[in-house]
């Protein structure tokens, strides 16, 4: 062998490997992403009329994008009372006066993410000349197409970047993207308009940048600002990855502070502007919608028996000398008892005042109590015929709230919505995250430190909800809380994937959890707005829920 061959063979064997691995990538990657959009092109009914749309929360920011596409306003008004608003109805909807002091209904989810797809809507409608009035079914399956399935090719494609730097065995790296393409819920919600996927996308796209600033020598200020634009919109689409930003700033900052003052913390306040900016301009407010269900802030206090005044419609005289009545006309203030459960340790009765020209109060006292607290009203989800009153005799189990945190919390982890009873694979990921901790071999563990605090973070903040919010996410398959950590969680289980894929047996034992993880996803994957398999079976045993 010559002295040139000895010196190319090495390069050239790496080139092969290199090859191969991406070869069996894009094998899984293709597949995934074609029997995603198979699925997206099936979603409505083109000879029967039935819309594409599978839940009141993907209509709620499908009604933001027409009223924006078309009208070139945030509210929803115009697209309910359209001809077919009733198929557009939904319950995530809010409602509040506008600048020009009328009462408008408005999505309850948050506007940046519609406002960028109302953006699309308009370049798909001027090459097509569809709109939603007409075309709905075409339109959305194009649109899903876009936002959805595309993207979700992005996200396999950063995982197996990702993975492809590692020093693991080939079986794991295949044995990761095939966990990712079929064994999560991810996928699952494709074929639906959802906020979900989007920041799951952007965390992965964010630690595979992540990775790169940590192991490469070369760190270009752009991969700085690509962390951030990822990170950034992560966080406008699930607002507790606010801790992977905080996470992702610190490691960008100890490895190097001029990338990520002219990177990363730039690229992030691009998207909270973008956020908080599209959120003010359509509600005249820098708060999201959820963040006004509360009576609002106490404008004084008085003391007296006025609950039967109230209860009869009628402003007590001592407080029509209050600053707010003291100029109001006989019959311009309407005065009934509200429902909504806010957040207080012990029940309170309240009433809401509301002026003729718009503004609104609340009265609260806590039962038999004399002392009665004025609120400026903050309660847009106080409206008549709210889904969310605590007096809809018609609201689903699920969305009455889990009053016991101990059963929350075993059913989140464990039970008809646990993390690991319905992913199986998860608990690869467990494993992996402590694995992490006591090797260097894969150089990770500030991967595994940042995987562990977060999950804990994140999954602690749900589980301490208050009764309300304890209801697993609503109606659909999995906890969609969390799918935004599987990046996370799907490298976290290489160590433990790559030592079982040594001896049969512990092949065996992956094949196993993955395969129980694709049916598990597979039940629910032409419809993600479904209650789990196993809550259905949970449900037939009388056990608490």
């Amino acid at each position: 062998m010559t002295e040139t061959s000895k010196t190319t063979c090495p390069a050239e064997i790496s080139n092969f490997c290199a090859q191969r691995h991406w070869a069996i990538y894009w094998l899984l990657i293709i597949c995934s992403v074609a029997a995603v959009a198979g699925r997206v092109v099936n979603v409505g009914d083109m000879e029967t009329g039935e819309l594409p749309f599978q839940s009141a929360n993907d209509r709620s920011r499908w009604c933001t994008i027409r009223s924006l596409g078309d009208q070139g306003s945030y509210e929803i008004d115009a697209v309910l009372q359209a001809p077919d608003g009733a198929a557009w109805n939904t319950i995530d909807k809010v409602m509040h006066a506008n600048s020009d002091g009328q009462w408008h209904y408005f999505s309850s989810k948050p506007t940046l993410l519609p406002s960028l797809l109302s953006m699309e809507y308009q370049v798909v409608r001027s090459l097509t000349g569809w709109k939603f009035e007409t075309d709905t079914i075409p339109l959305v399956r194009s649109m899903l197409i876009l936002s959805n399935v595309i993207p979700w090719g992005l996200f396999l494609w950063f995982l197996a970047a990702l993975v492809d730097r590692l020093l693991v065995r080939d079986w794991s790296r295949y044995f990761i993207l095939a966990a990712a393409g079929f064994g999560t819920y991810l996928s699952t919600f494709a074929v639906t308009l959802n906020n979900h996927l989007p920041a799951a996308v952007c965390v992965m796209a964010s630690l595979y940048f992540l990775h790169r600033i940590v192991r490469d020598e070369s760190k270009p200020w752009w991969i700085f600002a690509a962390t951030g634009l990822s990170a950034g919109f992560a966080a406008a689409n699930e607002m507790p990855a606010l801790a992977f930003v905080v996470a992702a700033c610190v490691i960008c900052i100890s490895k190097q502070l001029r990338g990520s003052l002219l990177g990363f913390l730039p690229a992030v306040m691009l998207v909270a502007a973008a956020f908080f900016g599209t959120n003010y301009f359509a509600h005249g407010d820098w708060r999201p919608p959820y963040a006004h269900r509360s009576d609002g802030p106490v404008i004084t206090t008085v003391e007296g028996d006025f609950a039967d005044t109230l209860d009869a419609g009628e402003i007590p005289e001592q407080l029509k000398r209050l600053t707010p009545f003291a100029n109001a006309t006989a019959g311009s203030l309407d005065v009934r008892r509200a429902a909504w459960p806010v957040g207080h340790s012990a029940p309170m009765d309240r009433w809401v005042v509301k002026a003729l020209y718009g503004d609104r109060w609340t009265i609260v006292a806590q039962p038999g109590s004399r002392v009665f607290e004025l609120c400026q009203w903050d309660n847009w989800y106080d409206y008549p015929g709210s889904y969310w009153l605590a007096t809809n005799d018609q609201k689903s189990t699920i969305d009455q709230g889990q009053p016991s945190r101990a059963v929350y919390a075993f059913h989140f982890m464990f039970g008809h919505h646990g993390i690991f009873s319905l992913t199986p694979i998860w608990l690869l990921a467990l494993a992996g995250m402590i694995a992490l901790l006591f090797t260097d071999a894969m150089k990770l563990r500030w991967f595994a430190s940042l995987s562990i605090i977060i999950s804990v973070v994140v999954i602690g903040f749900y589980i301490m909800r208050p009764e309300m919010d304890r209801n697993y996410g609503g109606y659909c398959s999995a906890l969609r809380w969390l799918f935004w950590l599987a990046p996370m969680w799907l490298v976290c289980m290489l160590p433990v994937v790559d030592w079982l894929g040594r001896k049969p047996w512990g092949r065996w034992i992956c094949y196993i959890l993955l395969a129980l993880s694709v049916v598990s996803a597979g039940v629910s994957a032409g419809n993600p707005w479904t209650l789990p398999w196993l809550y259905e079976i949970w449900e037939g045993t009388g056990l608490p829920l």
